[in-house]
């Protein structure tokens, strides 16, 4: 092993830069008080309403299934539509931190929230711990995370109720702050127990292990030919077998084995024992997840190069503070605000430097600065995001918060540029960097809460909304309900809801989906939509917004929906009369 890493014990984080990064953090709790309702129309809510739903439908009742839909079945029981794609531990406790409000679904959404950000919070603390073990200054660690942390998709995933969000990116940061204190001090145990624990977050973690293992053994390998101990093929591998670094890769597979076979149990039960296991949605997406999925694929060239193009743009807007691409200083001013327009090729220019300029640091400002061990684990944390991103290729290339994993790229190059600031011309610049990044963060913050902020006319709705609905789901939990859309449009422009939040409304009720329209009301305990239709079935009358309808005598119901599917169907030829029915995006939408 090599000689123990003396850096980091010259300067533990003390009270003060501890106390900076808290005060910034803190502005992510102060602007997020407000939001015990979904507003944002992107992934951000479609996600976090999904996962909600997910969370709140886990109990003994279900066996602890992951599922988000429950459809009334034949003889046989209901059938589930599971969500095994991510371990349960981050559900488990977003169902611990909402339960205790039982129907008051903006306090349930709000705690959710205020959950996933002390995650991020936590996951920004331990960036900054292993930063300042690695680079020896608290004033460089503060600054690189600082900056690391304000670009445009890390500030608005930051509260997304998802594992892919804030609980994912606390899995890496504690597994990094594990192979932190590893290298520097062999701490074996607790990098595996760190390891376990981010694994019951999340399967990112995988991402940051490959390339750690992976330069890990093949240092081991050098060593063993160096010492003399490998002589050849066989007692190289010999050699490997023996490290530490391979009994880590080997108790995280298995570790990941245990907690992937929860799920697949949990699948094969809900389907009653008909599906094998590789058609259950968790194998699928294993396979998806780690890119065999689309082997057999041919290769084209064109999408590669719009692929690669598309992750250098998320790599550029992730390495650069919300408050710049916002008000358009300097090279950015011309830069789309929030990074979601198609990209012109200065980008593509600006990240690439980027990218460079990270490599072009590891080799060559790190050397003279930092031990082998350490720029290894800086290298494996830049080289995570893209590890995430190319298995998951078909799912990186349309969803904008994979670029949550890209933060190690920001987080390694500026690291190591204040490094090199430092070491150069002392700890006077570094600390005016840190101050302005702090500036940085905390006005990035507050811009993109202003950017996203609904009209009040419209917040009062969705609150008026979320009060009704959870009325409504006092009545309706554990029954068959129909959600008929609404007549009204308007109402889709007004509440700016992404699909996934009637499964959160109605977690733990049926739902109905046939095309026969008299037999799914025929079928259905309760209806709901937002037109009030004056009948005896009306349940509840003082409501404003959303209504509740017995399923006896609701004709012109009926008649309701055939005129509001008529008036979707006209502009869509492929729409059928479907009654999984859901507002979304500006338009009445129906799932296939």
């Amino acid at each position: 092993m090599d000689p123990p890493i003396e850096r980091h014990r010259s300067l533990r984080p003390e009270r003060f830069t501890l106390s900076l990064l808290l005060l910034a953090l803190s502005t992510l709790f102060l602007y997020g008080v407000d939001k015990g309702y979904f507003y944002r129309p992107d992934n951000h809510d479609l996600i976090s309403s999904l996962s909600l739903a997910v969370a709140e439908n886990l109990s003994p009742d279900h066996n602890f299934r992951l599922f988000r839909v429950l459809r009334p079945g034949s003889g046989d029981g209901p059938a589930y539509r599971t969500y095994s794609r991510f371990p349960i531990g981050g559900y488990a406790l977003v169902k611990l931190a909402v339960l205790p409000f039982g129907n008051d679904l903006s306090a349930k959404l709000l705690a959710a929230r205020m959950l996933v950000l002390l995650f991020f919070s936590a996951a920004a603390l331990l960036a900054f711990h292993a930063v300042s073990r690695t680079t020896g200054s608290r004033w460089v660690a503060l600054a690189a995370t600082l900056m690391a942390f304000s670009s445009y998709y890390m500030l608005f995933y930051r509260d997304g109720v998802s594992n892919e969000y804030g609980m994912g990116l606390f899995a890496v940061m504690l597994a990094f702050h594990g192979m932190t204190v590893f290298v520097q001090e062999g701490r074996f145990r607790q990098l595996l127990a760190k390891t376990c624990v981010a694994l019951l977050l999340g399967w990112h973690v995988y991402a940051f292990l490959l390339p750690f293992l992976v330069l890990g053994l093949a240092r081991e390998a050098m060593k063993a030919w160096k010492d003399g101990t490998a002589t050849g093929l066989r007692s190289t591998a010999a050699a490997l077998l023996r490290s530490r670094y391979t009994a880590l890769g080997l108790a995280a597979l298995l570790f990941g084995a245990a907690v992937l076979s929860f799920n697949f149990a949990n699948e094969y039960a809900a389907f009653g024992g008909e599906r094998p296991v590789a058609e259950l949605p968790s194998f699928q997406s294993m396979l998806m997840r780690t890119g065999l999925e689309d082997l057999d694929v041919p290769f084209d060239p064109r999408w590669w190069l719009w692929f690669l193009g598309q992750q250098l743009f998320l790599v550029c807007v992730a390495s650069v503070p919300f408050v710049l691409t916002d008000w358009g200083v300097g090279l950015l001013g011309w830069f789309p605000s929030v990074g979601l327009s198609r990209p012109e090729s200065a980008v593509y220019v600006l990240a690439l430097l980027t990218v460079a300029g990270t490599a072009a640091a590891l080799v060559r400002l790190a050397a003279p600065l930092l031990a082998w061990r350490q720029r290894m684990l800086l290298a494996a944390l830049a080289l995570s995001g893209f590890c995430w991103a190319l298995p998951m290729r078909q799912n990186a290339a349309g969803h904008n918060h994979d670029a949550l994993y890209y933060v190690g790229v920001p987080l390694v190059f500026y690291s190591l540029l204040l490094l090199y600031v430092h070491e150069r011309w002392g700890r006077r610049p570094v600390v005016a960097l840190a101050t302005a990044a702090l500036l940085a963060f905390v006005v990035s913050t507050f811009r993109l809460e202003q950017r996203w902020r609904p009209d009040p006319r419209v917040a009062e709705i969705q609150r008026t909304v979320m009060a009704e609905l959870g009325a409504v789901r006092e009545t309706t939990r554990g029954k068959v309900v129909l959600v008929l859309p609404s007549v009204e449009p308007e109402w889709s422009r007004q509440l700016a809801q992404p699909p996934h939040v009637w499964r959160y409304y109605f977690a733990g009720s049926a739902w109905l989906d046939s095309p026969d329209v008299e037999a799914a009301v025929r079928d259905a305990d309760f209806i709901v939509t937002h037109d009030r239709v004056e009948s005896r079935a009306l349940l509840t009358p003082g409501n404003e917004r959303v209504f509740l309808y017995d399923s006896s005598g609701i004709d012109d119901l009926v008649e309701l929906y055939r005129a509001a599917y008529r008036k979707a169907a006209s502009g869509d030829p492929t729409a059928r009369s479907h009654f999984d029915v859901y507002l979304g995006d500006g338009a009445l939408t129906f799932l296939k």
